[in-house]
C-alpha cells in the first residue's frame, strides 16, 4: 500500500459510513476499513456462516444447516433501530 490518503476511517458502522461518504463527497481521498469480514458494524445482517463465526469463533458450522445464502440475521432488530431514529428525528424537529 504505497498510496496516500487524506483520511482513514476505521469501522463500517452507520456513523463511520456517513462520515466516510461526506468526506469523500467533499473531495478528500478516504480509505475505509473494517476488521470484520462483513460490512455494517453493529447494525449488520449476517448470513448463517458469518453468524456462526461471530458467536462460535472459527469452528466450522454443522453440515445440516441450510445453505448460508438463504438466510440473514440482523444484529440489531430493525424495529428498534426505526424507533430510535424516529425518536431522534422527533427531538431534533421540536428542539429548534
Amino acid at each position: 500500500m504505497d498510496e496516500t490518503y487524506d483520511v482513514i476511517v476505521l469501522g463500517t458502522g452507520l456513523k463511520e459510513c456517513i462520515l466516510s461518504g461526506l468526506l469523500s463527497v467533499d473531495g478528500l481521498k478516504v480509505l475505509h476499513m473494517d476488521r470484520n469480514d462483513y460490512y455494517g458494524g453493529e447494525s449488520t445482517s449476517l448470513n448463517l456462516v458469518q453468524l456462526w463465526k461471530h458467536f462460535k469463533g472459527n469452528d466450522k458450522p454443522p453440515e445440516q444447516l441450510v445453505p448460508s445464502r438463504e438466510y440473514n440475521d440482523d444484529m440489531i432488530p430493525k424495529a428498534c433501530l426505526t424507533f430510535f431514529l424516529t425518536t431522534i428525528n422527533f427531538l431534533v424537529l421540536f428542539s429548534t
